[in-house]
C-alpha cells in the first residue's frame, strides 16, 4: 500500500513540475516574444546578406565516344596502317590523356575555357565573342569589378571590349580579367555522371541570365568537342599534310609524263626516226611506273583520312538546352517562420535554465 502511494505522489509532483513549468512560461510570455523577435530580425539579416538575384540553371545530357578502337571488318587495313606509321594499334591509342578519369579536368581547364570564351557566337543576329556577350550579361560587373566601401568599381574592366585573339597574345590586363571569368564561370559550372558506370554525362551552369546558361554550356560543349577533335587526331592530320603533298608532287610527275608521252607518239607518227619508238618505250614505262605510284599514294591518303573519322571523338546530345530554364529565387524574409520557431524555444529554454539555478542558489 505504501509503494502505491509513493508512487502516486512522485507522478502528482512531476505532473506539477510539469504545469509550473507552463505556469512560468505563460508569466514570461513578453521574454519569449522578445527572443523570437529577435530571431527573427536575425533570420531577416541572414536573408539580406546571402540574398541573389533569380539564377537559371541549364543542364545539357551528351555521351561521349572517344573512337580510335581496333573494330573489325573494314578497320584491319587501317589498323595495318597506323602501325606502319607508327600510331600504335588496338583500342589502347587514346592514351591516358583521353581517360574518363581526365574528362572532367580537361574540361574544366583553363585552355578550354579560353578557347570558349573566345569564341563567336551569334545572339539576336549579331555576332560577338562569348567573353563579350557574357561581360555584358552577367553579374560580374556588379560583382567582381563592382568595387565596395574601399576600392572604386574596375572601370577598365566593365567598359573592356574583347578582340579575336589567341591566348599567346594576351596583355597583362587580358590576362587578369580571363582569370576572374575563368575563376567565376568554372565555380558556376559542374560536371558529373549520371550513374556510375554510364558513359552520360551531365553538364550544369548556373547563372544570373537566362539565355547565357543555354548559350555557355553549348559554346563550352562544342569548343570541348573542337579540342579533343585538334588533339586526338594531331598526329594523324601531320602525316595526312605530308602524304598529300606527296600526292600532289606525283600528280605534277604524272601530268608531265601523260603531255609528253602524247607529243612523242604524235612525233613519231609523222617522223622516222629509230629512237624514237625507244624513247617512246621508255616514257611510257615512267608514265606507268608514276601513275601506280600516284594511285597508290591516293589509297594512302584516303585511308588516313578514314583513320582521322575512326579517331574523331563524337559528342552525342540526348538531352539539349530548352528555354524555359529552372529558376532559383532568393527574397528577403523567406527563414522568418524559422527564425521566429528557434527564438519560441531559445527563450523557453533560457527561461527554465534561469529558473533552475536560480532554485539552485535558494
Amino acid at each position: 500500500m505504501s509503494i502505491i502511494q509513493e508512487e502516486q505522489i512522485s507522478t502528482k509532483e512531476i505532473f506539477q513540475k510539469i504545469f509550473g513549468v507552463f505556469r512560468l512560461l505563460l508569466k514570461s510570455w513578453k521574454l519569449i516574444l522578445i527572443f523570437s523577435a529577435l530571431f527573427s530580425l536575425l533570420s531577416i539579416a541572414f536573408d539580406y546578406s546571402q540574398y541573389q538575384e533569380t539564377q537559371y540553371g541549364a543542364e545539357i545530357v551528351f555521351n561521349l565516344e572517344l573512337g580510335g578502337g581496333g573494330g573489325g571488318g573494314g578497320m584491319g587495313d587501317l589498323a595495318g596502317l597506323a602501325g606502319a606509321f607508327g600510331f600504335g594499334g588496338g583500342g589502347n591509342r587514346t592514351g591516358e590523356f583521353f581517360s574518363a578519369e581526365n574528362f572532367t579536368q580537361i574540361l574544366n581547364s583553363k585552355t578550354v575555357y579560353e578557347k570558349a570564351l573566345m569564341k563567336e557566337i551569334v545572339v539576336g543576329g549579331k555576332k560577338t565573342l562569348f567573353i563579350n556577350y557574357y561581360k555584358d550579361s552577367s553579374d560580374i560587373a556588379k560583382k567582381e569589378w563592382g568595387g565596395d566601401l574601399f576600392n572604386d568599381p574596375d572601370y577598365e574592366s566593365i567598359n573592356y571590349k574583347f578582340t579575336k585573339k589567341t591566348p599567346e597574345q594576351f596583355t597583362k590586363k587580358e590576362n587578369e580579367m580571363i582569370f576572374t571569368i575563368y575563376e567565376k564561370l568554372s565555380g558556376n559550372t559542374e560536371i558529373r555522371s549520371l550513374s556510375k558506370g554510364s558513359s552520360m554525362t551531365s553538364l550544369v551552369a548556373i547563372t544570373n541570365n537566362e539565355m547565357l546558361s543555354k548559350i555557355w554550356l553549348e559554346t563550352l560543349l562544342k569548343t570541348m568537342e573542337e579540342f579533343y577533335r585538334e588533339v586526338k587526331t594531331k598526329k594523324t592530320r601531320l602525316v595526312l599534310d605530308i602524304q598529300e603533298k606527296r600526292l600532289d608532287s606525283l600528280r605534277r610527275v604524272m601530268l608531265g609524263t601523260d603531255r609528253q608521252l602524247a607529243t612523242l607518239t604524235a612525233q613519231n607518227q609523222n617522223v622516222v626516226d629509230p629512237s624514237g619508238p625507244l624513247r617512246q618505250q621508255q616514257l611510257s614505262r615512267n608514265n606507268s611506273f608514276t601513275s601506280n605510284q600516284y594511285y597508290q599514294q591516293l589509297a594512302t591518303v584516303e585511308n588516313l583520312n578514314l583513320m582521322m573519322i575512326n579517331q574523331t571523338p563524337i559528342f552525342t546530345v540526348l538531352e539539349p538546352v530548352r528555354l524555359p530554364l529552372l529558376k532559383y529565387q532568393w527574397y528577403i524574409g523567406q527563414r522568418t517562420t524559422l527564425g521566429a520557431i528557434i527564438g519560441i524555444v531559445v527563450g523557453c529554454l533560457f527561461i527554465v535554465v534561469r529558473r533552475f539555478f536560480q532554485e539552485l542558489a535558494s
